[in-house]
């Protein structure tokens, strides 16, 4: 069986389930922020550390140097610090489609009973479910325009740093080499490198139409308690 059919859904499922517990409780809210930041440490962990333990790291695919990464780091500090609005806006913008590109068109760069292909699913359905908990819970995320802009240009700061890595190492970091394997979205962006510059121009539009729905659940947030 596909493991998209299966993980894909239930991990969307998820999220929204999460989503709601957090919308109707703040104490669940922030139990969830904890429980989550928790795993997404353990499964990155795991994803960073058993290429070493099983001696096939290389510096070429070893590194945390993916969209998710990024995402994931930023999350674990987000779900673990509940005061800020802009931290959280970052980590809601770019965790979202990060994970759901990934859950949609996986690349593990493992098979079953290695713990790195769990640990891929685990991180990035975990991802996907601080994202909306995030989304739904109280203080809201910033995702205001400026929030936008700071997120496409982490975006972008990462994509320049693994250009240079791949160029070092011989890597496909944020698959700016070539895509993965299977389909992917990117294939129907053009040959390289001209999907490259095409994901930078989709990039914004993306992640404006990420933020839409967090902000549409504060604006519910705000008529229901009134002025």
């Amino acid at each position: 069986m596909n493991p998209v059919a299966v993980a894909l859904p239930l991990s969307v499922a998820g999220a929204a389930g999460l989503a709601w517990a957090a919308w109707h409780s703040s104490s669940t809210a922030s139990v969830l922020k904890l429980g989550l930041a928790g795993l997404l440490v353990v499964s990155e962990a795991t994803l960073l550390i058993w290429p070493v333990l099983a001696r096939s790291w290389t510096a070429s695919s070893g590194l945390p140097l993916q969209l998710s990464d990024l995402a994931t780091f930023i999350m674990i500090a987000a779900l673990a610090w509940n005061r800020s609005r802009r931290l959280a806006g970052v980590a809601y913008l770019l965790a979202v489609p990060s994970a759901l590109l990934a859950l949609s068109f996986p690349a593990p760069g493992a098979i079953p009973p290695s713990p790195l292909y769990f640990a891929f699913w685990v991180d990035h359905a975990s991802l996907l479910a601080g994202a909306t908990v995030i989304g739904a819970a109280r203080p809201g995320p910033d995702v205001g325009w400026g929030m936008v802009v700071l997120a496409w240009v982490a975006t972008t700061a990462l994509a320049s740093a693994d250009g240079l890595v791949n160029m070092a190492t011989g890597g496909d970091y944020m698959f700016l080499r070539s895509p993965p394997p299977g389909w992917d979205p990117l294939r129907i962006m053009g040959p390289w490198p001209v999907y490259v510059v095409a994901g930078f121009l989709v990039c914004p539009l993306l992640l404006a139409a990420v933020a839409w729905p967090a902000l549409a659940l504060q604006g519910t947030r705000r008529s229901a308690v009134g002025p």
